[in-house]
């Protein structure tokens, strides 16, 4: 159940500008919306992409999250959170 709240919170936050305007004004805020804990909050706030996937996020999602709202929206910065190399990669390898 948490991962699929987390899952439409990225989800929003990728592809609807009025969910990506809100959460820009004020994220806490936007975030209390939804059944989320401090942990997993904190997990978005800081992307950590990486603690994301390891609860079972769907990686498409972060990768989606991270490149339309991250500061840093690099892939290669992505890929160094996941703990991955390579330059091609957009999940942990298990």
């Amino acid at each position: 159940m948490k991962r699929d709240v987390i899952e439409r919170v990225l989800w929003n936050l990728s592809v609807d500008r009025f969910s990506k305007v809100k959460y820009k004004e004020d994220p806490n805020k936007f975030l209390s919306r939804f059944a989320l804990d401090k942990s997993d909050i904190e997990k978005i706030l800081t992307f950590d992409v990486k603690a994301l996937q390891e609860m079972g996020v769907n990686p498409m999602l972060t990768m989606g999250y991270w490149v339309k709202m991250s500061p840093d929206n690099s892939m290669q910065t992505y890929n160094q959170k996941l703990g991955s190399n390579g330059v091609h990669s957009a999940s942990i390898k298990g």
